[in-house]
């Protein structure tokens, strides 16, 4: 994906998502004295990503400066043959012009994302990918009063495992029989079969007696 950066628009904020860029990735921040600086960890996540990362500082402000900026090396990129999903962040609705010229009236149709983020811009493009089923994931609104009784919950069964195997091989595998035991459709048998083949027939089987013997484990489940 190819991302343009409306800097002086929408700042750091803009740049929420930067941490899921790749090496396929192209993203070019267009800014001026205007707005010169941006947090560190946002410039050593693009760094990190391995995208292509470029920088287009205005040479002389005006009104609509950056803008005509972003539109040209649009412009100039589709020129040059890129055919891919093109996102420019910003806020500013004028882009929509560019988008709809490119859509609806270009000879040769190019896709162009509107966002406010990176992120946006990703979710947006929605490609059959890892990362952009991450992002959906992430962004799914729960109930604040449903998660917070799974965390209570979540606390209580780790105390009760601590407890139960104290001063056993599998004191330091707490992580691991929680992870076992707690989730959608964990029933005894899939309990069962996830003991053994997490710890071994002879270990698992430990393992999962403990658990099925354990009063304050089996009257949650």
């Amino acid at each position: 994906m190819l991302f343009l950066i409306d800097y002086e628009n929408v700042g750091n904020a803009g740049m929420k998502g930067c941490d899921y860029l790749d090496t396929a990735d192209r993203l070019i921040i267009f800014y001026s004295d205007a707005k010169k600086h941006m947090e560190q960890r946002m410039l050593e996540n693009i760094t990190i990503s391995g995208c292509i990362f470029e920088i287009c500082k205005l040479c002389k402000t005006g009104k609509n400066a950056l803008d005509f900026y972003i539109a040209s090396k649009l412009g100039e990129l589709f020129g040059e043959g890129y055919n891919g999903l093109a996102v420019v962040v910003s806020n500013d609705s004028g882009f929509q012009a560019v988008r709809d010229y490119w859509e609806k009236r270009a000879a040769h149709k190019r896709r162009v994302i509107l966002a406010k983020s990176v992120e946006d811009g990703i979710v947006g493009g929605n490609e059959n990918n890892e990362r952009t089923r991450q992002l959906r994931k992430q962004r799914e609104k729960l109930s604040i009063g449903g998660y917070y009784s799974a965390y209570m919950e979540r606390k209580r069964t780790k105390a009760a495992l601590q407890e139960l195997f104290e001063g056993t091989p599998y004191e330091n595998k707490i992580e691991e029989i929680q992870n076992m035991i707690q989730g959608k459709e964990k029933n005894a048998k899939v309990i069962y079969l996830s003991s053994l083949h997490l710890f071994g027939k002879t270990e698992g089987l430990e393992v999962y007696r403990k658990i099925k013997a354990s009063d304050e484990l089996t009257q949650h489940q």
